[in-house]
């Protein structure tokens, strides 16, 4: 497997023939799919930290921190069965404190999240230019949940005391991206792809729980 310091995205015109280029949609994909790779670890390793009394999460964040596993898991199996391939399976945490800190962890949760849905934004735009209006509506559905679990981020960490406002607090989300492998880069620089810290791997420990979770699959 490489890293995504090691990725070349390969580029293609799009099919108006405008001589404008994206990725391809094996690159999309394959970003996609380690991303979502990286949320179950990740999810995975802050509930077993949980469990451990490392992490003190009560019982409805982590209720919903399980519901929000489940469904990464499915985005990660959806992907897989397209054809995806994970880049790596292998990341890395950059600061422990993650694990033992709530506020740290919510705060840490909501930019991962807010980058999830910005990276899918993108995918869903490049899927359109390349007439793939299915692969377009999967991006959409993935990208809503990822949506969703920033808004459930943002209320815990409100009622813990580290946000302020409403959870639900945007009107149109925020378009960070104008490519995947943007993101991609991004997870790179946040230090959850190739750092220095800890590392962890796909799946994380514990079984993946669908409890209370429908629509596992588009």
């Amino acid at each position: 497997m490489t890293g995504f310091g090691a990725l070349t995205l390969t580029r293609q015109a799009t099919p108006d023939g405008d001589g404008s280029a994206c990725e391809t949609v094996q690159d999309i994909i394959n970003i996609a799919v380690t991303a979502e790779a990286f949320a179950v670890t990740f999810l995975g390793e802050a509930l077993a930290s949980a469990d451990r009394g490392d992490l003190p999460l009560n019982a409805e964040l982590i209720g919903t921190l399980t519901a929000a596993r489940a469904a990464e898991q499915a985005h990660f199996d959806v992907l897989t069965e397209a054809g995806a391939e994970a880049l790596t399976l292998d990341f890395t945490i950059p600061d422990p404190a993650i694990f033992t800190n709530v506020g740290l962890f919510l705060e840490t949760v909501i930019t991962l999240e807010e980058a999830f849905i910005a990276a899918y934004l993108a995918a869903a735009q490049e899927f359109s230019v390349l007439g793939e209006p299915a692969m377009a509506r999967l991006a959409l559905q993935i990208g809503a949940v990822e949506a969703e679990h920033r808004v459930g981020a943002r209320f815990f960490a409100i009622q813990a005391g580290e946000e302020s406002g409403v959870p639900n607090d945007v009107a149109f989300e925020k378009s960070l991206f104008t490519s995947v492998g943007e993101a991609a880069a991004a997870l790179e620089e946040l230090g959850f792809i190739g750092g220095d810290g800890e590392t962890i791997t796909f799946p994380g420990p514990g079984d993946i729980n669908t409890t209370g979770v429908t629509n596992l699959e588009p």
